[in-house]
């Protein structure tokens, strides 16, 4: 038996413990679909305690609980800490970028709270590791010419999954890490589990530009990247701002057009590297400057 329950009307209940093998089936199913959890597990247990060192379970944003560490005020308790934990981790995130993620450990004694303890009769001492999961980054590129397989590829070498979507096959051979979505762009888009770790670069013919824009539009991306030039761009924003009722402008907020950091790129490596290079700036939080000393500091020193 596997628990999952959520936590809409503040009951509680416990549930059996999970096998590795089902928590890490369950790892790799919120991985993929870009869910922000938090793994909880007993690392220390002295005396007598619920269950023992290695006892894990996972907790979603929303409260959900996936298997369990014993149930009681011990396990109410971490997971209060691992929500908490998972708000901040969200705002920092947006705010700052970063690239580690928290982790605490909690010392939980088994005693009456008159006693200083959780709420429980147990006796021990348990040590809590709360450790939250970021989702990662998986690529979504629109299109199957040669800029778009040259973003997937270098994506390959920085360790970055991607889905490609096109009606057309690519000629280049794909990295291993890259799913290939042989439909259009806006029903291809639209069946793919995107969230907000989740960039949309549109490298499509344009044609294709609008459906692909107004799909993109449809997620909860945070990064929107689309290909072309300053004329280009504006008359596409101004057809779906008519379709979706708003204004260019407000499309212009969300989505970076043209795509790519001004790094003089020419070649399809090129604007893949400028494109790439955009994403992370986006997600890091990073001003994108040189770190290069000036004349003056290489002479002087700090």
């Amino acid at each position: 038996m596997v628990l999952i329950y959520g936590r809409a009307d503040n009951t509680l209940e416990v549930g059996s413990a999970m096998r590795p093998s089902e928590l890490y089936a369950e790892i790799a199913e919120l991985s993929q679909k870009g869910e922000r959890f938090a793994m909880i597990t007993i690392v220390g247990a002295h005396g007598s305690s619920p269950r023992g060192i290695g006892a894990k379970m996972l907790v979603l944003e929303d409260g959900t609980r996936i298997g369990t560490i014993g149930g009681d005020c011990l396990e109410n308790d971490s997971v209060d800490a691992a929500i908490r934990m998972m708000a901040e981790d969200k705002a920092n995130a947006e705010k700052k970028g970063g690239w580690e993620a928290p982790l605490k450990v909690l010392q939980m004694l088994l005693e009456e709270e008159e006693a200083g303890g959780v709420g429980m009769l147990c006796g021990g001492k348990v040590d809590v590791m709360v450790e939250i999961v970021r989702p990662e980054l998986h690529l979504v590129v629109a299109g199957s010419g040669p800029v778009a397989t040259s973003i997937v590829r270098l994506a390959d070498f920085l360790d970055i999954p991607s889905t490609l979507v096109d009606p057309f096959p690519p000629r280049d051979k794909l990295p291993d890490s890259t799913k290939f979505v042989n439909e259009h762009h806006e029903a291809g888009i639209a069946k793919l589990p995107i969230g907000e770790n989740s960039p949309i670069i549109l490298v499509t013919r344009h044609k294709n530009d609008v459906p692909a824009l107004r799909a993109a539009l449809a997620t909860k991306a945070s990064y929107i990247g689309m290909i072309g030039s300053k004329h280009r761009v504006q008359t596409i924003f101004g057809r779906v701002a008519k379709e979706l009722g708003a204004d260019a402008a407000s499309l212009a907020k969300r989505v970076y057009a043209p795509v790519g950091l001004d790094v003089g790129a020419y070649t399809p490596a090129e604007i893949a590297l400028s494109i790439l290079a955009e994403i992370l700036t986006h997600y890091r939080k990073s001003t994108a400057q040189s770190k290069a000393l000036s004349p003056l500091q290489k002479a002087v020193g700090p």
